[in-house]
């Protein structure tokens, strides 16, 4: 028999990529001919829009400290979705905030206990696979967006910034435990025991592109962000014990909650009275 048990309670990569990013922006900005700096196509649309789109996190890290037996990390998929904010949808350069909730993951992980570790009644290793997210965060971003003319009605956008998150303290626990087959005996075998930082506020780098698209009185737009926290999301420990055979393992987990996203926002043409 096999039993677990999960409960919940409620620093970065980013020295290559802004360089990079930067030097998009300054060729763009010596290179394409310079105009008025405003779009006539985009004066027409109000500056809040509805966002959304899914987010793919990095996996976890592990670092063992003892033993052999160790544990796969797995990308965790999200969401994101709130309100954005174009001060200046209609000119090359604007400032863009707005209002994010997003889903937060703990782990996605895969367990493999080997046939000799465990009871004899199993009769092959033992692989399991366990998920787990934790409340929603609140985030506000803070990005500066440069867009681009390529033709009439399409637009290219380059966005850096930052994202301030709240996110409250917590803990999440993960247990596993076998029993032989009477079960007049239970081991626990794996236990994964993790928390957020004790600060309720986190940053972000926050570096994108994409495109809008005008198609009479909506503009859509899609972006590919990526988003680098300051500070792991979660961080914890690991214990495998009271093996038949194999001594004890332990190591450190970390997650960083970086991840890639593919965000998709609709704006509204302003009404007729609103235009200016």
């Amino acid at each position: 028999m096999i039993s677990k048990k999960r409960t919940f309670k409620v620093k970065t990569i980013f020295t290559k990529i802004i360089p990079g990013f930067l030097l998009i922006f300054i060729v763009h900005c010596y290179a394409v001919p310079q105009s008025s700096g405003k779009y006539f196509e985009l004066r027409k649309f109000r500056k809040l829009g509805l966002t959304a789109g899914p987010v793919l996190y990095i996996p976890a890290r592990i670092y063992s400290q003892s033993g052999n037996y160790t544990f796969d990390n797995k990308p965790m998929w999200g969401f994101n979705a709130g309100i954005e904010f174009d001060l200046f949808p209609a000119k090359r350069w604007s400032f863009i905030s707005g209002l994010l909730v997003a889903l937060e993951p703990v782990y996605n992980i895969e367990i493999q206990i080997k046939e000799e570790d465990i009871y004899p009644y199993y009769g092959e290793a033992l692989t399991d696979h366990y998920r787990s997210y934790s409340m929603t965060s609140l985030s506000i971003p803070l990005l500066v967006r440069l867009g681009l003319q390529a033709k009439e009605f399409l637009f290219i956008n380059f966005l850096a910034g930052f994202k301030v998150m709240l996110y409250p303290h917590g803990t999440s626990d993960l247990t596993l435990s076998i029993s032989n087959e009477d079960n007049t005996e239970t081991r626990e075998i794996f236990g994964l025991k993790l928390q957020s930082p004790e600060n309720m506020i986190h940053g972000s780098f926050v570096l994108g592109a994409g495109v809008s698209y005008v198609i009479n009185k909506v503009l859509l737009k899609s972006n590919l962000i990526y988003v680098m926290n300051l500070q792991n999301l979660i961080e914890g420990e690991y214990l495998f014990d009271n093996l038949l055979v194999s001594h004890p393992s332990r190591g450190d987990y970390k997650l960083s909650g970086n991840y890639v996203g593919l965000l998709f926002t609709v704006g509204l043409a302003k009404k007729k009275r609103d235009k200016k």
